[in-house]
């Protein structure tokens, strides 16, 4: 009974000293934000109780930029604002001005740990997404070299080849008239193209089923019911699939690694070059010229930390190159399914610049590849899409005694995630007129009105954007150039809004939810992007 007693008055004491502490905090966060610019704020609340309003304008699982862009719209908020989520997340400082955004890039503003804390789940720690300084710069050189202009150019053969046989697979069903998902058909396409980029080696996912790019989506799809389910049976279920998934997915890189330094040492290749190599070469390129001449074993080639280097790695270009490129084609023929008059200046574009006939534009990508560069209004389309469906939104850190300016005031940025929210400038009617509507024509030479410096920015500005941004495109150019013209694209088991779910978009009101994009690895397409397509006539 003494026990008792004596446990339950350190119980009480311990509870009414955290307590104390939590209000403590609690009036100290809540006051810290009474001068800042900030969207309606609750001395008890925070900002949390409006995001769950905002949450509740939107369908389930949506991506957080959504309600970003609701917010800044509604409450005509600045460039930059704050969002206080204390104590369920480290606070905002949300930044939707493109110059302000870019002073961030320039100042060199370091990753978040939160882009860590997702893209672990996924992918291993330690990714070229997530690290910053040296470790960054140490990949960045490493891997770039694959990414440079005329080793994608060279790649335009391989992906015309694989799109030839994605285009073999939409002859079927336009044929049988089913309904598919354009999502999964085209994550199959993109794990072939991208896992040549990343390993030399095609999969053949299109035309046999491929365990990994089952197992890599598993990881994805259990993860987000992991992290959005509130039953803690389906968590524990999930998350055992989750791991899973993961372990075999390691076993798959891990083999395809050791396989090619087995080859590389058996046939005497010498990687003496970077340019041309993939990206698995790339990652043992430095490793291979520091042992050179030291007869070490594979295994102490490939100790635990550089096999860890090269598993995250690998791992994370794979997944995030198949899928932001899938999910912007998704939304690409979306919106030339319900704007016929770009379709159709796109498939003129095409006759012009190439051929009428498929197979002799499918002859000159692969002898000519540069032609890809003559196709303003195609890459126009492609720009377009990806402002209205930008795949999410950069995180960087604050230091603890800095400043971010803007508009004459100093910002602070300790404890803050600094947000570049891509959406809410695309939106922005004082950036991009008439925001709303579907315009490739902004993006052409000598258009009415120039799209302002710094303001679009789908694959991110400076040295830490997107490494595969012109692969990226380029595989979206010959897709469209192989199918845009032989095929009429129809989103199947849509069910239209009555009425927008917000303000800045309406487009719900053609295609229903599936306008609002999902949070996954990326924001992507909600339902799989379900498909009808026929064969177009003459």
């Amino acid at each position: 009974m003494i026990i008792s007693r004596f446990t339950l008055q350190v119980g009480l004491s311990i509870f009414a000293a955290w307590l104390v502490y939590f209000i403590a905090k609690l009036v100290r966060v809540r006051r810290s934000y009474r001068n800042l610019p900030k969207p309606p704020h609750s001395f008890l609340w925070g900002h949390l109780k409006l995001m769950g309003e905002m949450t509740a304008m939107f369908p389930s699982n949506m991506h957080p930029h959504a309600f970003v862009t609701t917010m800044s719209q509604k409450y005509d908020l600045p460039g930059a604002f704050y969002v206080d989520l204390w104590p369920i997340t480290e606070p905002w400082l949300v930044i939707t001005d493109p110059d302000t955004a870019q002073y961030t890039v320039l100042k060199g503003y370091p990753k978040h740990r939160a882009v860590a804390d997702t893209l672990a789940p996924l992918v291993g720690s330690g990714n070229i997404a997530e690290v910053n300084g040296e470790e960054w710069r140490v990949l960045h050189r490493m891997i770039s070299p694959a990414f440079n202009s005329a080793h994608i150019k060279n790649m335009s053969a391989m992906v015309s080849d694989q799109v030839k046989v994605f285009g073999d697979k939409l002859k079927k069903f336009a044929a049988s008239g089913e309904v598919f998902s354009l999502e999964k058909q085209l994550s199959q396409l993109l794990f072939d193209t991208t896992g040549m980029t990343v390993y030399n080696i095609l999969f053949h996912a299109q035309t046999s089923e491929s365990a990994w790019l089952k197992d890599m989506k598993s990881i994805q799809e259990n993860w987000v019911i992991q992290r959005e389910t509130w039953n803690p049976i389906t968590k524990v279920i999930h998350l055992l699939k989750h791991k899973a998934a993961s372990w075999r997915d390691n076993r798959y890189v891990e083999q395809k690694i050791i396989e090619r330094l087995t080859e590389i040492k058996r046939d005497n290749v010498e990687l003496t070059s970077r340019k041309g190599l993939s990206i698995l070469d790339l990652l043992l390129f430095d490793r291979l010229e520091e042992l050179k001449n030291s007869n070490k074993s594979t295994a102490e080639i490939l100790d635990k930390k550089f096999m860890n280097m090269m598993l995250v790695n690998l791992k994370a270009i794979l997944m995030g190159g198949q899928g932001t490129t899938t999910d912007t084609l998704c939304f690409i023929f979306m919106l030339l399914s319900i704007h016929p008059a770009a379709l159709a200046r796109l498939r003129a574009e095409h006759d012009v610049v190439f051929s009428p006939s498929a197979t002799t534009t499918h002859e000159m990508i692969r002898n000519t590849p540069y032609k890809l560069n003559d196709l303003p209004y195609t890459t126009g389309v492609i720009k377009e899409t990806l402002r209205l469906f930008p795949i999410g939104f950069v995180v960087r850190s604050g230091d603890s005694t800095g400043h971010l300016p803007y508009n004459g005031a100093q910002l602070p940025t300790a404890d803050h995630m600094i947000c570049l929210v891509h959406p809410t400038m695309h939106y922005n009617p004082s950036i991009f007129p008439s925001p709303k509507e579907f315009r490739p024509e902004r993006f052409l030479e000598g258009a009415e009105v120039q799209v302002p410096r710094n303001a679009y920015r789908p694959f991110e500005l400076g040295p830490r954007g997107c490494l595969g941004r012109e692969l990226a495109i380029d595989e979206m150019k010959i897709v469209l150039l192989l199918t845009a013209r032989e095929f009429d694209f129809e989103c199947a088991n849509v069910v239209p809004n009555k009425e927008p779910r917000c303000g800045w978009t309406d487009l719900d009101t053609k295609v229903g939810d599936i306008a609002f994009q999902e949070l996954g690895f990326e924001a992507k397409p909600r339902g799989g992007m379900m498909m009808k397509v026929s064969k177009r006539e003459a």
